[in-house]
Parts: structure tokens; C-alpha cells; sequence
């Protein structure tokens, strides 16, 4: 036989006696063969170069484009696909209702499934796969209580129970249970248009434009025995490369592959490939082969339609013996070692250098930037721009089913460095060479001096033949296309090979229209306005402008403290102040609630997101108030607020910490803006029948022998001397009223045991209760009848022991505030009489 031949440049080759020219590092032998079948590798993405490739993101725009028939479509993986309306109804029992169906995927899906309106997402509550209820509710802004959604699978039986109730139940019903979208998955959409002045924010075009994330398509896997080739309800959902693929080729409506026309094993094989799991930079793994998208069958052929999706994965097609197989990229060791060939041959061993790239730039469909295209860093092919020298030289592949990054990086350094590769070699080999497939690795290993030419080729393609005439002696052989291959072109370190990708985060916020700025809000003295008699107390708001060119004016509403937003009206936009800043009045409608206010910018087509203020009260505020409590009264301290309508306070008084409670125990005592001030509730001249009732001064008293007097303290050490009630006394003669109620307080700092307690003396003794506790006790009783010469006091009982440190006694009154322990506040109050914010509570006892 003759061996193959290494022609390594231009000059003259002798292959059996005969005296060959090569030109341009080629060489061709011609022999007479007839070919008897073979196998041929198709490089998809050499395909791809010339072939239409729409992005995803187009693909989505064309299907729902209202304009155009109906396309079917698969999609494939977890991903975002587009709906194409295909019911539009405004009848029903509320003229602004609008029913919309939309369809999403020819054929079933898995779920589950996120909904989004003109790019804005639907958070939904409620179970959207129930057709019999009231469906997912929206829960978010600007869609709450205006929008319902119904998910069908596929394996919807009827249109949603909550719409065909809603349709006129005539014959002529505009949507009619048939109306059901049976084996595609489809999303029913039930929609309120809402208020006209809010209709431009809430729906952005009208139908909107409906998108849907979530699994779809379920896929046959061959090498699960559990599913059926021709029972869908047998198979599972699947982002496998090959699998998705295969599904592809099987069920298009185009020209769908039989079983016995496809090489199985090689699909098993390449499954197998796009399970397996590959380390990521970040620590994480991913399947090294996923695929994610919606391939819509528009009159391509069927090879064309799926030639992208082979490109995800830098997979090629196998066509043997009228049979279509896959190769993916993966290495696989050689299976066959040729040593040498028959009596045709062509070698090629060097391309122009303006036909090899030195550059690879590649995009591909990023999840994380809501599924539009994003495109890798160039990557420079290493060592080619140093060998060939000149302009880098750059080749684009669109990898538009790729999801993942990563996964575009390993398939862009396996489309690179292919693209490189110059040893071409073609010939007619042996008859053993026969059971070799286009796809398969094999080596090559020649005697010198053809050295040259050794090492592993792929098989581009093989074509078994016979010779007719036996003239060479020889019957079976093998025309053979072959190019140099390694398994560098498919090793991948996660450290070194993967690129950082800067993924922002994406921001869901309405960003056509640029909403205005922070607001600030002022009140009181140079706000309120002079109508020329009485001032009127209003708010200032203040923003600054929204940065948006489009804007027109702003809109602006009001509401007190939880009640439902009142229109406020339209500021232009030169409404400006000194500070730039948009400006607009509003009344103060009450001058102890809080108002909120919220304004948003305002286009010919668009409207802004609202800018909130809440709680803002009139500037009424009391500031540095203390309050103390007296004998039956309390005294309140503070400043009033520097405002042109403050007039005074009040002073109201609640059992409870609840100022809705309280009642006014004190009415309007006149202050000036500004002013510190002093008020009083109940008759603050009361004083202490007592003198010295903080007992500093033990002339003031008399004091019984158990007792003694030092420092503000009266002491009772011993429990019984033996003496009579007068040992047990300290008192003193004062005037008192007789027959009068009588208030009294006393406060321990100790007790040991027994109790004290305040009394009179006149003709009979009367008392108020024993206080056998540490701390103040509080009470009234009545004087006695007689009270000449009475002796007023406390005394300590026989047993008792302990310390005393204050006691009072006064007559009460009706001026007097309640006795015992309340919450007060003080209130300013306006010219007009109205009441702004309480201060307080505070919590006082009053003896």
C-alpha cells in the first residue's frame, strides 16, 4: 500500500513513480471510486457565520407583534418566553374589563411560571393554576386590584370559571369554553384598566406586553427506560442541550425526524456530555451543556431553524447512512489508528492568514439582565495574533440559547481554537477504516519521513466505496476527510479560563418617566396666609424638579392621617422657587393630624412613580414642657411655638393613655407666639395645712417620746414604750374647718412593721386609712364636728416602726383636679380655636 504522504510546502512529491506538483500547501491524487455511503460531519457553526441568527430577545418582539400570523413555537429550558394574543374581549359585566388570552408554547409546559406586564413584574397571590377560582391576584404596585391571572399547562379543560361568568351568557358570547387553548400553554389575563388619570402609569401599552418566566417544554430522554418516544405525559421537563435538540428535530411541524432516522446512541452519548457537572469560578457547578429559549418555525428548514441551538453547545450534526446523529463538544480518546492509505490524497496544510481569526467575540442571552443579549470580553486566541501578525482578525458567534456566561466562555475557546486549525488531510483508506463514523478521533502514524502528518485528526467525513473494475486489487476503502484535532481545545480550568462577569442587579423600578425629588414641607410664621382678618395656618411642600426632559407639569394629592387620597391639582413646571425647587400651598384641614402628601412628574405620555411625604403636622409644637403635680392641681411649663396663629393651651386629663379619652380639666389660658409659659389645672393656691410638712424643722411640731426628728425624717424606732397615744404622736394645733373633707398625703421611707396614719382631733378623732407600706399614701376623710383647738398629725401605731418623710393636709374644693393618679397633656390651640398636636402624655398623681 501507499503510505500518506506529509506535504509540508510547495514542490515536487513522488507517489508511486508518479511525479506530483503541489501548489499553495495542497495536494491532490484523483483515483476512480465508486462511493458506496458514508458519514459527514456538519459544522453548525460554520453554518452560523452565514446563517440568520435572531437574538431571543428579537424572537420574543416578532411573536408578539399583533401584526403577524400566528406562529407556533417551542421553548425550550427555564427561560422567558413572549405571549401572542390570541383572545382580546371588552364585554363582560364591567365595561372596563379586559379579558386577554395569550399563547405562550405550542404544547405543554412544566411551570412554575412569573408573569410580567411591559417588562414589569406581577407578584401574584392566590393559586394561578386553578381555572375553577379566582385565580393569582396582583399584590404589587401599580397593579394590586387590577389584575387576575390564570396559567394554563396544557392540560387545561376549560377558559377560567371567573371570565366565562363574566360574558354575556348569550349566543353570541364573545368567549365560549372551547375558547381553551387544550395542549399549549397559555396565560388568561383578566384586567381592570383603572382610573383614566392613572392609566398611563399602570399600563404602558394597552394590550400590554406580556412575557412569562418559568420551565416549559418537556422533553423525550432516550436513556430513561420509564419514557415513551410517543407518549408525551411519560416525559419530564429537561434543559439538556442534546435532549432539547433532539425534541426539536422529532416534533417541529416542519419535518419531523423518525426514530429510525436518527443515530440514537449518539444522542444518548451527548446527553450523557451536557449532564456532566463543570466547577465554576465562584466555587459553584453548573451542567456543562443547558439550553434556554423559543424556537419559532417561520418556513426554515429544519437543519436551519435548529443550527443555532446546536451553536450553544459548539455541537455538529452527523449524517450516516441517511441517518442524523450529534457530535458534541467534548474530547473523546481516538478509536482508530491509520498507518497508512491507498493511492488518493490531498493535504493541506496552511490557510491564509486573513482566514484565521486571532479574535473571538461572542454574545449570548443573559438571565440576569432580564434575558436580553449580553456580550463576553474579547478574547484573544492565545499565540495567534504573535503568529500571524497584521489587524487582529475576528470572528463573531451569537450564542443566543446560551443562559450561561460560563458556558459561552468554554464553547467561544472550542469554536476559537477550532477555527484555527490548518492540517487538512484527504485520502482513500483502508478497507478496517470502515467502521470509523465523521465525529470519530483517530491517530495518524506514518513511517519517516512522513512523520510530519502524525498525531489525532477528527473525521470530518468518511465515504466507504468499492473499486468497479478490481483493477487495483484491491475491493474496500475508504474516502476520508480529515483535520487535526487535540483535546487542549476542550480543557477548561474554571481559575484561569473563566472571566469575571459584572452582572448588575437589576433594577425593576419604572424608569421612563425620573419622578421629582425628596419633599420637604414648612409651616407656621411666613407660610400661614393673611387674608387681611384672620390668619389661615397651610403647609408649604417643596421638590425638587424631576430630572426627565418629557415632563410637563406634576400632579399632587392630600389625605389626612389614613383616609383616602384627595386631588390636590397640577403645578406647572415654572412654579419654582429661589432654591429651584417645585413649590405648591395646601391648607392645614385640621391642625393635630397629620396630613400626607405624594406628587409625581407628569408627561404627554408617561407619568413618574410618586414621591410620599406622611405625617406632616402644622408646626404647632410646645417645646421644654415639664409637668408637676401639685395639691390638687398641676403645673405645666414650656415655650409656645413662634407661630403667627398660636394663641394658647389647654389642658386635658384621661384615666387612660389615650387622648381620645381625655376631657379638658383646663381651658384656654392665652400665651404669646414665642412666649415661656406657666399654667395651671385646679386651684394651684392650695397649700399645705401643715407648716413644715417636709418635716425639716422640729420646733414646728410636737412630738411624741417614741419619736424622733433629724434631717427631713421622723423616726419611730421602737414598737412600744409603754406610754400612751401621745408617745405615738407627732401633730400640730392648726385652724380647720369643722365637718370638712379633708385631703391628705403622707410618704415612708421605711417601715419595719405596723403602720402610721394622718388624723384630726377635735371632739372626736377622725383618721384616714392605716399605711403600713413604704412610698405615698393618699386619701380624704371629714373633720370632726368640733375642731377647736385641733390637733392635726400622724401617728404611729403600738407596733409600728419605721420613717416618715413628708405629709400634707388640705380642705378640698371644687376647684380641685381628682384626686389619684391620671395621664394629662397640654394642647396648643390657634387663633380660630383649633387644637394642634398634644404634648404628653404625662403621667402624674395628684394628692
Amino acid at each position: 500500500m501507499t503510505p500518506l504522504l506529509a506535504g509540508l510546502g510547495g514542490g515536487s512529491i513522488t507517489v508511486g513513480g508518479v511525479a506530483l506538483t503541489t501548489a499553495a500547501g495542497s495536494l491532490t491524487l484523483a483515483g476512480t471510486l465508486a462511493n458506496l455511503g458514508g458519514s459527514l460531519l456538519l459544522s453548525s457553526a460554520a453554518n452560523a457565520l452565514s446563517a440568520a441568527n435572531q437574538s431571543q430577545q428579537q424572537t420574543r418582539y416578532t411573536l408578539s407583534d399583533l401584526s403577524t400570523l400566528l406562529t407556533k413555537r417551542f421553548v425550550y429550558g427555564e427561560t422567558r418566553a413572549a405571549g401572542s394574543r390570541i383572545v382580546r374581549c371588552a364585554e363582560g359585566s364591567n365595561p372596563n374589563n379586559l379579558y386577554l388570552c395569550y399563547l405562550l408554547n405550542s404544547r405543554p409546559s412544566e411551570g412554575e411560571f412569573e408573569l410580567l406586564l411591559d417588562k414589569r413584574r406581577v407578584t401574584l397571590t392566590g393559586d394561578p393554576y386553578d381555572f375553577t377560582g379566582s385565580g393569582g391576584e396582583a399584590s404589587n404596585y401599580p397593579f394590586k386590584n387590577y389584575i387576575q391571572v390564570w396559567f394554563g399547562l396544557g392540560n387545561q379543560a376549560t377558559v377560567p370559571t371567573e371570565i366565562l361568568s363574566d360574558m354575556k351568557a348569550t349566543a353570541d358570547d364573545p368567549i365560549v369554553s372551547t375558547d381553551v387553548g387544550r395542549g399549549c400553554t397559555v396565560v388568561w389575563i383578566k384586567l381592570h384598566v383603572g382610573p383614566p388619570g392613572e392609566r398611563p402609569k399602570r399600563w404602558k401599552s394597552m394590550p400590554p406586553y406580556v412575557e412569562v418566566e418559568g420551565k416549559f417544554s418537556k422533553v423525550w430522554d432516550p436513556r430513561d427506560v420509564s419514557q415513551d418516544a410517543d407518549d408525551p405525559d411519560t416525559w419530564e421537563w429537561s434543559e439538556n442541550h442534546a435532549l432539547c435538540v433532539l425534541d426539536a428535530l422529532r416534533n417541529n411541524p416542519v419535518r419531523p425526524y423518525r426514530l429510525r432516522n436518527l443515530l440514537l446512541d449518539q444522542w444518548g452519548a451527548a446527553a450523557d456530555v451536557s449532564d456532566e457537572v463543570v466547577s465554576l469560578k465562584s466555587g459553584g457547578s453548573e451542567k456543562r451543556y443547558t439550553l434556554s429559549g423559543t424556537l419559532a418555525f417561520e418556513g426554515s428548514e429544519i437543519e436551519d431553524a435548529v443550527t443555532p441551538l446546536m451553536n450553544a453547545a459548539a455541537a455538529d450534526f452527523v449524517r450516516s447512512a441517511g441517518r442524523l446523529g450529534i457530535r458534541t463538544a467534548s474530547w473523546v480518546a481516538p478509536v482508530h489508528e491509520l498507518t497508512d492509505t491507498l493511492e488518493s490524497l490531498t493535504v493541506q496544510t496552511l490557510q491564509p492568514g486573513e482566514d484565521l481569526p486571532t479574535r473571538v467575540n461572542v454574545t449570548y442571552t443573559s438571565a440576569v439582565r432580564e434575558y436580553e443579549e449580553a456580550a463576553l470580553a474579547p478574547w484573544d486566541i492565545p499565540g495567534a495574533q504573535a503568529e500571524d501578525g497584521g489587524e487582529a482578525s475576528v470572528v463573531e458567534y451569537a450564542l443566543h440559547w446560551t443562559g450561561s456566561p460560563q458556558q459561552a466562555m468554554r464553547v467561544r475557546k472550542i469554536l476559537g481554537l477550532r477555527s484555527r486549525r490548518q492540517k487538512k488531510v484527504g485520502g482513500v483508506a483502508p478497507p478496517d477504516f470502515v467502521r470509523c463514523e465523521a465525529g470519530d478521533n483517530i491517530t495518524l502514524t506514518f513511517p519517516a519521513p512522513l512523520t510530519g502528518l502524525n498525531g489525532v485528526y477528527e473525521i470530518r467525513s468518511t465515504g466507504p466505496a468499492g473499486d468497479a473494475l478490481g483493477e487495483s486489487g484491491v475491493a474496500g476503502r475508504s474516502n476520508v476527510s480529515l483535520i487535526e484535532h487535540s483535546s487542549d481545545i476542550y480543557d477548561w480550568d474554571p481559575a484561569t479560563d473563566e472571566e469575571d462577569i459584572d452582572d448588575p442587579v437589576y433594577d425593576g423600578t419604572d424608569d421612563d418617566m425620573d419622578p421629582p425629588g425628596a419633599i420637604t414641607v414648612t409651616s407656621g410664621a411666613g407660610v400661614d396666609l393673611d387674608n387681611g382678618g384672620a390668619l389661615i395656618p397651610r403647609f408649604r411642600f417643596a421638590f425638587a424638579p424631576s430630572v426627565s426632559a418629557a415632563v410637563t407639569g406634576y400632579e399632587w394629592q392630600w389625605r389626612l392621617d389614613g383616609e383616602p387620597w384627595q386631588a390636590g391639582g397640577a403645578i406647572g413646571t415654572e412654579i419654582i422657587d429661589d432654591n429651584d425647587d417645585v413649590f405648591v400651598y395646601l391648607p392645614a384641614s385640621s391642625v393635630s393630624v397629620g396630613h400626607d402628601f405624594r406628587v409625581r412628574a407628569v408627561g404627554r405620555t408617561d407619568i413618574s412613580d410618586w414621591i410620599d411625604l406622611t405625617g406632616a403636622f402644622y408646626d404647632m409644637s410646645l417645646s421644654g414642657v415639664a409637668a408637676v403635680a401639685g395639691l390638687g392641681f398641676v403645673t405645666f411649663t414650656g415655650t409656645a411655638p413662634a407661630n403667627s396663629v398660636f394663641t394658647g393651651v389647654r389642658i386635658y386629663r384621661s384615666a387612660g393613655n389615650d387622648f381620645d379619652t381625655a376631657t379638658m380639666v383646663e381651658g384656654l389660658n392665652a400665651i404669646d407666639p414665642g412666649a415661656a409659659f406657666t399654667v395651671h389645672a385646679g386651684d394651684e393656691t392650695t397649700v399645705n395645712m401643715l407648716a413644715d410638712g417636709d418635716l425639716d424643722d422640729p420646733l414646728a411640731w410636737t412630738i411624741g417620746s417614741e419619736w424622733t426628728m433629724t434631717g427631713g425624717i421622723a423616726e419611730k424606732a421602737v414598737a412600744n414604750s409603754g406610754a400612751g397615744y401621745t408617745a405615738r404622736e407627732v401633730s400640730q394645733v392648726v385652724p380647720v374647718t369643722a365637718g370638712a373633707l379633708h385631703r391628705y398625703s403622707i410618704t415612708t421611707a421605711s417601715r419595719v412593721s405596723s403602720g402610721v396614719v394622718v388624723y384630726i382631733d377635735g371632739d372626736t378623732r377622725e383618721r384616714g386609712d392605716t399605711f403600713g407600706g413604704v412610698g405615698t399614701d393618699f386619701g380624704t376623710f371629714n373633720a370632726p364636728a368640733d375642731t377647736t383647738g385641733a390637733d392635726v398629725g400622724f401617728l404611729g401605731w403600738t407596733g409600728h416602726v419605721g420613717e416618715v418623710d413628708s405629709v400634707a393636709i388640705f380642705e378640698q374644693t371644687a376647684n380641685h383636679l381628682a384626686q389619684g393618679e391620671a395621664y394629662f397633656w397640654v394642647v396648643p390651640v390657634t387663633t380660630t380655636g383649633a387644637e394642634g398636636q398634644p404634648n404628653g402624655p404625662h403621667l402624674l398623681t395628684i394628692i
